[in-house]
């Protein structure tokens, strides 16, 4: 029975509809479970995105569940191992109703074999690997992040604005990393800029201060590529360490995690990144607003959120749309028709707009909606530091600046 009188999660336009009360009705949990990486290298961000699901399936339980039903989450720790996710995925599909995506793109798509076979709708929050969607024919599984290829393109423009004429681009050589880095060598072609030093590193075996001295020797004008958050903050802490001084320095990941800059202090200033979401942005979507969601997960974590975070709290949102959307006056729902509606709905989560490519295309289950943003540190006109939008100008909340 839906609870009334309570505003203090819910969207205001969020009204599930009357339950009828008889003794057929299926009031079993809805049962969703995703594995978490608790440990291992990618756990910080992992673990931002496991709060998001939980804060939004709390909510939804707070509010009666989904037309009567509550939802049960059901995670295990994959260690940041493909091989693990896919044993814990190859349980789930035994005994869950609906699976959403670990972290990373190497899991995601480790895991995404073993959830096509079984036929059961997964909703990937943060994979961003166009290769993980494209040519793969995909019936189950949609993706909520845009490609990774257009994350930093944004600071190439910026850069090259600002007067760079050089590239040095660094990168993890494994999925996610290297289709940024694909897409940094487009858009340096199509500013016109040269790269002077184009460099992967092994997973777990990057030498920061080696990487920055060598893009500082080859004269890069604009440092960027990375990897993960822990990445981002060596590469940053490296540049000063080895007195680079580049006119911009655009990592992926970590400058959008708003502990970047309790992490590495002034070093974070005029530091780039992409970001699909920060939260002065306005959002709303099936469970609440973006306002709200940062209000209540700084309320519960002592911190704002960053993008994992609202990317794990709009994949629940979009799997609870479809539930409400399909489900029967008996309270029950076929998996077909929640796969049916991912794959053709148009609609917003507290992460953004979100749509992918339909079923029998190409790219079916890609997300085409939603767009990055280019986010800077800086000053915030007291003595510390703001996260700003300086990309594309039409959302823009301040001007780039620059190390030089």
């Amino acid at each position: 029975m839906k609870r009334l009188g309570i505003p203090a999660f819910i969207a205001p336009g969020l009204v599930f509809a009357a339950i009828a009360c008889t003794e057929t009705r299926n009031t079993d949990p809805i049962y969703i479970a995703a594995t978490i990486s608790e440990t291992g290298p990618r756990s910080i961000s992992a673990i931002e995105m496991e709060n998001g699901y939980r804060m939004a399936v709390g909510a939804l339980n707070f509010e009666g569940g989904i037309q009567g039903r509550e939802v049960e989450l059901v995670t295990a720790n994959d260690q940041s191992d493909p091989d693990a996710a896919v044993r814990h995925y190859h349980a789930f599909v035994e005994r869950v109703d609906l699976l959403l995506g670990p972290y990373s793109s190497p899991v995601t798509a480790a895991v995404l074999d073993v959830t096509e076979a079984a036929g059961i709708p997964l909703v990937a929050p943060l994979a961003g690997t166009p290769t993980i969607w494209a040519g793969k024919g995909r019936q189950w599984s949609v993706q909520m992040l845009p490609s990774a290829t257009v994350y930093l393109q944004g600071s190439v423009e910026i850069a090259a604005a600002g007067g760079a004429r050089t590239v040095a681009l660094v990168y993890e050589d494994t999925q996610y990393p290297s289709s940024v880095a694909s897409g940094v060598r487009e858009a340096a072609g199509a500013h016109g800029l040269e790269i002077v030093l184009d460099r992967s590193y092994p997973e777990g075996e990057a030498d920061y201060l080696a990487l920055a001295s060598a893009a500082r020797d080859a004269g890069g004008d604009l440092f960027i590529g990375g990897g993960y958050y822990e990445d981002a903050i060596g590469l940053t802490r490296a540049v000063a360490q080895v007195a680079y001084e580049p006119l911009l320095i655009s990592l992926s990941l970590g400058p959008a995690d708003p502990r970047f800059a309790a992490e590495v202090g002034d070093l974070a200033r005029c530091v780039t990144g992409n970001a699909p979401w920060i939260s002065t942005i306005g959002t709303s979507g099936f469970i609440a607003g973006s306002e709200r969601f940062a209000e209540r997960y700084e309320i519960a974590h002592g911190r704002p959120p960053g993008y994992h975070a609202a990317a794990g709290f709009g994949a629940v949102e979009l799997l609870a749309e479809a539930i409400d959307a399909v489900i029967s006056p008996d309270g029950n729902f076929d998996r077909a028709a929640v796969r049916d509606h991912l794959f053709s709905t148009t609609t917003e989560t507290v992460l953004g707009p979100f749509g992918v490519h339909p079923l029998g295309d190409g790219q079916a289950g890609a997300q085409r909606s939603l767009t990055g943003l280019q986010v800077q540190w800086q000053d915030d006109g007291a003595g510390g530091l703001v996260q700003r939008i300086v990309h594309p100008e039409a959302v823009a909340q301040a001007e780039p600046c620059y190390l030089r």
